[in-house]
């Protein structure tokens, strides 16, 4: 029978003590019929669960156990996820994540059913960090560019041939900007949805967020990015290579390797240069924010954009 929502976690090695946390915040949900939820838990780390029998206190759910012969990484356990979910709708967790309010799947549900167009529904997330004195510090953000607060439609990524590629820590990104791009239609709520625990001692490498200084997987994954999204939704093609190039500038603009790399990437849109020229000129003349890198430094903005150029001789 198939389901509304398939939830896939990735274990990564977590023991059953650490799945309480995740397990517990989808069992206790209210107002929920659980007949239309399926948790896929797939065994993918190094170290696998000796005994089930302790999850059957989560009366709930319905469990799908996939115990795969070899290790697999989170991105291959979720594509894999994707492909075994019976869900209309999936939603991806690590083994430390939990919902946010034990109202969280009654939210989604009221809003899938009022607008069943929908192929994507995000809340925020928050991740909750220990900082060196033991206190915490938390974080709330939109889930747009993450997968986790987000329940997202499971045809739309068969359909769109989304995977989870391998691109270090920038996969998540990857996949949910593709997820972005093609979705006719999203919905947003107002709450928390989920929240990621980070810094303790089970596993954070599922969805672990991406290191705020840009590394070259970045690259490499924003170059397969656009090459996917001029496929995929080619009206936003051109905007998003523009976009790319500017906002890069402000991160990693002074960094010579970095900006080699961005060479070789523009070098693979030659064609479209002088679209991303015009765009650079037109926010220009909108944009007159001190901060902006046109303001802030024109004659350095022009130099970087002189040595990413695929036109220079």
């Amino acid at each position: 029978m198939n389901k509304t929502l398939s939830i896939i976690i990735a274990i990564e090695s977590a023991n059953v003590e650490d799945l309480v946390v995740p397990l517990s915040s989808i069992n206790n949900q209210l107002g929920v019929d659980f007949s239309q939820v399926e948790v896929l838990l797939i065994d993918n780390g190094r170290y696998q669960l000796d005994d089930l029998e302790p999850l059957r206190v989560f009366n709930h759910l319905k469990f799908r156990y996939i115990k795969p012969a070899k290790i697999w990484s989170w991105p291959f356990a979720f594509e894999q996820g994707v492909m075994l979910a019976t869900g209309t709708y999936v939603a991806f967790m690590g083994p430390n994540m939990q919902f946010n309010s034990i109202d969280v799947l009654q939210q989604f549900f009221a809003t899938a059913s009022a607008h069943p167009e929908a192929q994507v529904v995000s809340g925020l997330l928050m991740h909750q960090e220990m900082n060196p004195d033991r206190s915490f510090s938390y974080r709330v953000e939109s889930a747009s560019h993450f997968l986790g607060g987000r329940f997202i439609n499971r045809a739309l990524m068969m359909q769109s041939q989304i995977k989870f590629e391998d691109f270090g820590a920038y996969t998540e990104t990857l996949v949910a900007q593709l997820i972005d791009a093609v979705a006719q239609s999203a919905l947003s709520l107002d709450s928390a949805v989920t929240v990621q625990f980070l810094g303790r001692t089970v596993s954070d490498v599922v969805l672990h967020p991406a290191p705020e200084k840009l590394q070259l997987d970045w690259i490499r994954m924003m170059t397969r990015y656009l090459f996917r999204l001029r496929t995929l939704a080619p009206e936003h093609y051109i905007q998003a290579l523009a976009t790319t190039i500017v906002r890069f500038y402000s991160q990693a603009g002074h960094d010579s390797a970095m900006v080699a790399q961005m060479a070789e990437l523009t070098a693979q849109n030659a064609p479209e240069w002088p679209q991303v020229l015009a765009f650079v000129n037109k926010q220009r003349d909108q944009d007159q924010a001190p901060a902006a890198p046109w303001n802030a430094e024109p004659s350095a903005f022009s130099n970087y954009l002189q040595r990413v150029s695929p036109l220079r001789a």
